[in-house]
């Protein structure tokens, strides 16, 4: 890939009778491998920490970061940035395996496989993502600026070894049951329940320890072991499907509580859990807050509205307080409603 390099212009000269020539700015001398794994390395880290003019300076106009889904550009990208709540930064620690550079004429690839834990989760451990950077740097005008970033995981992983990954890490979610769901089925009769993406079975196992009928589903095999192996150790009833649930058939009017727990805010789960309700059944719901600027998590007052009619709205609520997964403090939002009769 090459990137043209702004044109300098020159006034009028007395006496010459016509323009310069423009000048592309001088190719830099070669530099060290070093500098440029450090020139990469320090823009990841002012990202991380959220200095969103460091970050500005060193991002060209053509700039783009793409790590799935659609790419960003530069605007958006710093949008995004100013947009973050200052704390701790992105990723706490990022510790480099391989590194590759590339160099040319004006030009400077770097190629980097880094373990990294993810900032902001102290209490339960910050995520452990392995990955490959890839970042293209040009030089003009204004010295070496970044115009790509990509980031894709080590090796092929689908959904489903993501989902694995983590729970053999074990780290970055709470091994307890969800305050919410402890609290609405407190004195209420045990029935039937449906736990989506159900993990470990942190909220599965409680609720059959407290007589409930569950059956638990998820995409991540490793997480399904672990429960059924937990359950068998405390003596629980447990059903433990390893399914797609965008593909599984939740029923109609099978379930007396439907539980989706830091789960997605995918709306077609939300769809096919109404009528998978019985009369009086309830729905616990638990994840992140809509933040500004963002298509991820529920707005306030969503899930109110998407259960408007046939429902009671028993708790709808957007709080800052400490969620089961991911950073130590967010905006979340808690919800429970019960099918009317």
């Amino acid at each position: 890939m090459r990137t043209l390099v702004g044109w300098f212009c020159v006034l009028w000269l007395a006496g010459c009778g016509g323009v310069a020539p423009a000048v592309e700015p001088k190719a830099p001398a070669s530099e060290p491998d070093a500098a440029i794994i450090a020139r990469s390395s320090e823009l990841l880290a002012a990202f991380d920490r959220g200095d969103a003019a460091a970050v500005e300076q060193a991002l060209a106009s053509t700039f783009w970061h793409f790590e799935g889904g659609k790419p960003v550009d530069r605007a958006a990208t710093l949008t995004q940035l100013r947009q973050r709540k200052p704390g701790a930064p992105l990723f706490a620690k990022r510790t480099w395996d391989v590194t590759f550079v590339r160099k040319a004429q004006n030009e400077a690839t770097f190629i980097g496989k880094a373990l990294e834990i993810q900032g902001g989760n102290d209490v339960k451990g910050g995520y452990h993502y392995v990955g490959w950077y890839l970042m293209h740097w040009v030089h003009g005008a204004q010295g070496w600026q970044l115009d790509l970033w990509t980031w894709q995981r080590a090796g092929q992983q689908s959904e489903r070894d993501t989902w694995n990954e983590i729970y053999r890490n074990g780290v970055g979610f709470s091994q307890q049951p969800n305050q919410l769901l402890v609290q609405t089925v407190a004195g209420r009769k045990p029935g039937t329940v449906l736990d989506l993406a159900m993990g470990q079975g942190r909220n599965a196992l409680y609720l059959a320890s407290q007589g409930w009928t569950v059956t638990g589903v998820d995409i991540a095999d490793e997480g399904l072991q672990l429960a059924r192996t937990t359950a068998a150790q405390r003596g629980l009833r447990l059903e433990a499907l390893n399914v797609d649930i965008d593909q599984y058939d939740f029923g109609t009017q099978r379930w007396d509580l439907v539980t989706m727990i830091y789960a997605t805010e995918k709306r077609a789960w939300l769809e096919k859990i109404k009528p998978s309700l019985k009369p009086g059944g309830l729905v616990v719901v638990e994840y992140f807050a809509r933040e500004p600027g963002s298509d991820e998590g529920f707005a306030a007052g969503e899930l109110a509205a998407l259960f408007g009619n046939g429902f009671e709205i028993i708790h709808d609520q957007v709080v800052e307080d400490a969620p089961d997964w991911a950073m130590d403090r967010a905006r979340l939002v808690r919800f429970v409603a019960r099918k009317m009769p």
